[in-house]
């Protein structure tokens, strides 16, 4: 491209001597100017020209071209214009040479470097698409690495998830040990009730079915509703009083018995007292004065005991009932890792029903259940809480003192309280109470994973747990939503 310029610059410069008919200062310095690039371009085809024949051509014309125009410009300056003007002629053959031979020159470089470019392109296409093969491998590579690790983490967590609902388990099963003989002493009073009202029946009934042939013969159509008007009021109308009322009711009985001059007045006030059957005995005079007067209140009384101790042993057994439900309810474990609708306070009347021989001893228990909406939970994981919070009330208090349970519905949830009287939470201590294996108990008597563990149920609730204390009482807060993120 600079060879065409300088080219027809010399051309220019030719054609503007011949027309001035000299060369005049302004034509030297230019004339200079132009050697001295004239010696450049001829230095870069000298150079080009050992590589390239084509190059080589346009040298030898190029320094034709150059001293014709030199002996042109002599001329000019020797004043001979028309003699130069008449080499103008050759010179411009040569000029015409020399510019078609430089086009081909340039025309070749530029479909050259079009040919390098379109090779480029077809290069930058390749490694395109051999980088983007290279990236797909590693992509599938990474991703099947990636997969694999999820597979790892997932069945880690499922690891996870199952030892620590195993270890809710232990913990629910050790502090059930603990408690397992003062649960034993709940089932044996109900099934002692159970054998004495049992063995009470059936001497009242042997008594009964002996005397009942001889009703008919002893006593008048009169007498005999009297009798069964008393063993009535007895079943269904039985008073219940402490010592001091019994001991009140049956001196007051003895009298109107002695009034009406009735044998045997002071033992039969004592039957009359045991089936509590109150003061009002008028209806009884006639019959307690016959001839077997004490043998009918007798008769009456082993009939009322077949109805008393059948009421007695039904009460026994709605009592064991719920107890071994208690226990299965508390040992139960759900394994489906679904979460059900629940009442709150059904999984805290079981973990009570466990501790109810604790507490009944000198604990005074106060329930304030306020009426809650069902919530969607885990109840096995939660009777877990109960249990630790209950189970913590307790001891802290000596088994003396005050607990008070308490449920209420709270900023889209539900709210459940347990407070106790003992002698609180050291300050230097409290910031650590939910720490895994810590304790401030004895050695041997716990694992320091009660709080911990239910720390982690109520968070996997969506829940928050937390506590006041001062000595004389402590306060535990479960906040539990009425339905998480997770709810079915």
């Amino acid at each position: 491209m600079q060879t065409k310029e300088q080219v027809s610059r010399l051309n220019s410069l030719e054609w503007e001597g011949i027309s001035r008919g000299g060369i005049d200062e302004n034509l030297t310095g230019e004339l200079a100017e132009n050697k001295e690039i004239t010696e450049q371009v001829l230095e870069q085809l000298e150079q080009i020209s050992t590589q390239d024949q084509q190059a080589g051509n346009i040298l030898e014309h190029f320094k034709n071209y150059q001293s014709e125009v030199d002996a042109a410009m002599q001329l000019v300056a020797q004043g001979k214009t028309q003699t130069a003007l008449a080499a103008s002629d050759d010179i411009d053959e040569v000029y015409d040479e020399l510019y078609e031979e430089i086009t081909e020159l340039e025309q070749f470089y530029v479909d050259q470097k079009q040919r390098t470019r379109q090779v480029a392109d077809v290069g930058t296409t390749l490694s395109l698409l051999m980088a983007a093969a290279i990236i797909g491998t590693l992509f599938h590579k990474f991703s099947q690495q990636l997969w694999n690790k999820n597979q790892k983490l997932g069945t880690a967590l499922q690891d996870l998830q199952q030892t620590q609902g195993q270890l809710i388990q232990q913990e629910k099963m050790a502090a059930l040990g603990q408690l397992i003989a003062g649960v034993a002493h709940e089932i044996n009073n109900p099934l002692g009730m159970i054998q004495a009202s049992t063995h009470n029946s059936q001497k009242a009934l042997d008594e009964t079915l002996e005397n009942l042939p001889q009703l008919p013969q002893r006593l008048t159509e009169e007498q005999q509703a009297s009798l069964f008007e008393l063993a009535t009021r007895a079943m269904r109308n039985r008073l219940s009083l402490d010592s001091d009322e019994s001991r009140s009711l049956k001196r007051t009985i003895t009298a109107k018995l002695k009034e009406h001059d009735i044998d045997d007045a002071r033992g039969i006030a004592d039957t009359l007292t045991d089936m509590g059957v109150g003061d009002d005995i008028e209806f009884l005079m006639p019959l307690l004065k016959s001839r077997y007067g004490s043998w009918a209140v007798e008769l009456a009384y082993n009939l009322a005991c077949l109805m008393t101790n059948n009421q007695m042993i039904l009460r026994a057994v709605e009592r064991s009932a719920k107890i071994v439900f208690a226990l299965k309810s508390y040992a139960h474990f759900d394994q489906s890792g679904q979460k059900q609708l629940m009442q709150v306070s059904e999984g805290l009347e079981t973990v009570i029903e466990i501790y109810q021989n604790q507490i009944k001893r000198n604990i005074e228990l106060v329930r304030d259940y306020q009426d809650l909406p069902d919530i969607w939970g885990y109840p096995d994981e939660l009777v877990q809480v109960w249990t630790n919070l209950i189970h913590n009330a307790v001891q802290a208090m000596n088994t003396k003192g005050t607990l008070i349970i308490s449920t209420s519905q709270h900023e889209e949830g539900v709210e459940i309280g347990v407070t106790d009287t003992g002698s609180g939470i050291l300050p230097e201590v409290q910031q650590k109470i939910f720490d895994a294996f810590f304790t401030t108990k004895p050695a041997g008597e716990g694992s320091g994973l009660g709080l911990y563990i239910s720390q982690k149920i109520v968070e996997k609730h969506q829940g928050h747990i937390k506590f006041e204390s001062q000595p004389g009482k402590t306060k535990f807060t479960v906040w539990l939503p009425l339905e998480s993120s997770e709810t079915p």
